[in-house]
Parts: C-alpha cells; sequence; structure tokens
C-alpha cells in the first residue's frame, strides 16, 4: 500500500501511486488555503478587537472621571459637615462650662 507524502492516505492498488499523489496535493492546497485565509480572518479580527478596546477604554475612563468627581464632591461636603460639626461643639461646650461656672454674688 503506498502512502502519498503529503496527505497520509492509503491506497489498496499499488498501481494506484500517481492517483493518490495528486488527491493529496489536492487536499493539501485547500487545507493551505483554508489555514491561510483563517490566519487573515483571525488577523482582522484581532484587529477590531484592538479598536474596541480603545473606544471602550475611553468611555471607561470618562465614566472613571465623573465617578471620581462625584466622590470629591461627596468628601467636600462631608469634611464641610464634620468642620461645622465641630465648631457647633466646640461652642456647645464653651457654653456650657460657662454655664456650669458658679459665680458668687457677693453683696454687702
Amino acid at each position: 500500500m503506498p502512502v502519498s507524502p503529503i496527505g497520509n492516505m492509503n491506497f489498496i492498488n499499488q498501481n494506484m501511486t500517481y492517483p493518490a499523489t495528486q488527491t493529496s496535493n489536492e487536499l493539501a492546497k485547500e487545507g493551505f488555503a483554508s489555514i491561510a485565509n483563517m490566519n487573515e480572518f483571525k488577523d482582522k479580527e484581532k484587529i477590531i478587537d484592538k479598536l474596541e478596546k480603545v473606544n471602550e477604554t475611553k468611555e471607561i475612563n470618562q465614566e472613571v472621571k465623573e465617578r471620581s468627581q462625584d466622590e470629591k464632591e461627596k468628601k467636600k461636603k462631608k469634611f464641610k459637615n464634620n468642620q461645622k460639626d465641630k465648631e457647633n461643639d466646640e461652642e456647645e461646650q464653651s457654653e456650657e462650662q460657662q454655664k456650669n461656672i458658679h459665680h458668687l454674688d457677693m453683696s454687702i
């Protein structure tokens, strides 16, 4: 049984070496063409994926910037509120201290 050099095809009749080689060559051509097309298609897909990722990152960056600005504003508001609360607490404490001080009224 002859084995074709490329396609590794077995034929029972040993007089079929030429058609076996021809068939295996045709199959190899088809296989090569499909592999070449698939490689080209994969390259194009990679390029498209890169472009889509760039667009996605720009959108994500804008969203991140908006969120960070919102968080900064919230932090500023909290900080201002905390400062006001501290000032109010200090005023209340000073008023309480003044009330707690006993004044002696010594009149003659």
